[in-house]
């Protein structure tokens, strides 16, 4: 005889009756609901809801007991981008040292499924979280502050400077970008950027913007901006627009993140023009793709380690010292790695 078996109710199966989030379930089923400050009122009605669906709480769930999981919850843009692969390798490393593990999610620069993921890590009881945030997902992010949730942001960040975050000083790093290229003769520089309202990227463009301005390059500045979902097309259509006419208007490019400026290369050598005899070319970090490119590719080098040891250090600290760790807010500088694709011309 054959019997079936019987579904494990899960978390989410009480967050679902209940109409509350994953969030809140898990923080009361694990024991968290004070710290958090959910009220005695939605702890019972939790509560009340898991009896009723025969919640039963694995051996894992039984440990958080203690309120602690001594695991960190990450989100970033896309792990696969080599940028937000070299943060969590660091992250996973250093959170290591303080006897944390680590889960990782991808955005894909969808709100929506920034939420999801992040609803799934608290699920599971992580103790804090380190995310990169995704064009929508502030008033989310808010969310999560307002429940007293440890948190960390890198790379971008949100108006709301109680937030700790470790990002880059773009403004200061375009501006580093602009001024070499300038000074190595050329006048035509373009930016090529994301259609996204992300901090990082405001701020890449306003440094290029205020350089171009103050060095008397105001009328020839020009920014294109990507549909980050058709990246590839998109940078595609724009080189061939700009290189296949007789009177090119852009001498030098500035690509605003690397993923751009892969896809940048790709298609100036698809369209034969040639870097830095036709144009110039300076990308945001480096890339294995671009050890393969026939020149050296110039770009603005971010410390990459430093963004995943300060959110790992700031993070623990906010955990294990919930009453004393203020917010922080800490900026890193780039540096300008010169190669053969910015030649004086």
């Amino acid at each position: 005889m054959c019997y079936m078996k019987t579904k494990r109710t899960t978390i989410r199966d009480i967050a679902e009756a209940a109409g509350v989030s994953i969030s809140l379930v898990s923080f009361v089923m694990n024991n968290k609901g004070k710290r958090y400050r959910i009220s005695d009122e939605m702890t019972k009605r939790i509560r009340e809801m898991a009896d009723k669906l025969d919640y039963q709480p694995n051996n894992a769930a039984r440990s958080l007991r203690s309120g602690r999981s001594r695991t960190i919850g990450v989100v970033v843009s896309d792990i696969s981008n080599s940028f937000f692969a070299e943060i969590c390798r660091k992250i996973e490393d250093d959170a290591s040292h303080f006897n944390y593990t680590v889960i990782f999610g991808s955005s894909d620069e969808n709100a929506d499924k920034f939420r999801n993921v992040v609803e799934v890590l608290l699920g599971k009881g992580v103790d804090g979280l380190i995310l990169v945030p995704c064009e929508g997902s502030e008033a989310y992010i808010e969310e999560i502050y307002r429940l007293n949730i440890p948190l960390v942001l890198i790379d971008r960040t949100i108006d709301n400077p109680e937030i700790s975050r470790v990002v880059l000083n773009n403004q200061k790093a375009s501006a580093m970008a602009v001024e070499h290229l300038v000074e190595s003769g050329y006048k035509r520089v373009a930016m090529v950027s994301y259609a996204m309202r992300l901090s990082n990227i405001c701020d890449r463009e306003k440094g290029y913007e205020s350089t171009m301005e103050r060095l008397g390059l105001k009328d020839r500045m020009q920014i294109y901006r990507i549909d980050f979902h058709e990246t590839a097309r998109r940078v595609d259509d724009l080189v061939r627009q700009l290189f296949q006419r007789a009177n090119r208007k852009v001498d030098a490019l500035l690509f605003a993140t690397n993923s751009l400026a892969v896809e940048g290369l790709k298609a100036l050598n698809r369209y034969q023009v040639s870097v830095p005899d036709d144009v110039a070319v300076v990308a945001y970090d480096g890339n294995e793709v671009f050890d393969l490119y026939r020149v050296s590719v110039t770009s603005v080098r971010q410390p990459i380690e430093l963004f995943g040891t300060e959110a790992v250090r700031l993070l623990v600290r906010r955990i294990e010292e919930p009453d004393c760790a203020s917010s922080a807010a800490i900026m890193l500088n780039a540096e300008l790695v010169k190669g053969e694709s910015t030649g004086q011309k």
